[in-house]
């Protein structure tokens, strides 16, 4: 590739500096997580043997990383499917809402 660049003609080297990156908006950013889909019916299933949902075990159910869980519990939080109840700096507890 650098090579590349070296030789090229002044005319290539412009048009290729000149070109504009598609642009984004910020609902288009995801940062690279993508959440598991899991519908609402799914949900009493998927946590029904835990007594409370936090982060890890989330991220341990879901097989997932802990920031992906977050994120996960964020958008269930949002749907006014989970409430937290309980926790602290980050270290959240949530419940189902019946």
């Amino acid at each position: 590739m650098f090579f590349d660049i070296l030789y090229m003609s002044e005319t290539e080297k412009d048009t290729k500096s000149t070109k504009n990156p598609k642009e984004k908006s910020i609902d288009d950013i995801n940062h690279g997580l993508s959440t598991p889909k899991v519908d609402e019916s799914k949900l009493k299933e998927l946590f029904g043997g835990t007594k409370a949902i936090t982060l890890y075990e989330t991220s341990r159910i879901l097989n997932v990383n802990a920031s992906v869980a977050n994120k996960f519990l964020h958008d269930l939080e949002s749907k006014n499917l989970i409430t937290r109840v309980g926790g602290y700096s980050g270290h959240y507890i949530w419940k189902l809402i019946e």
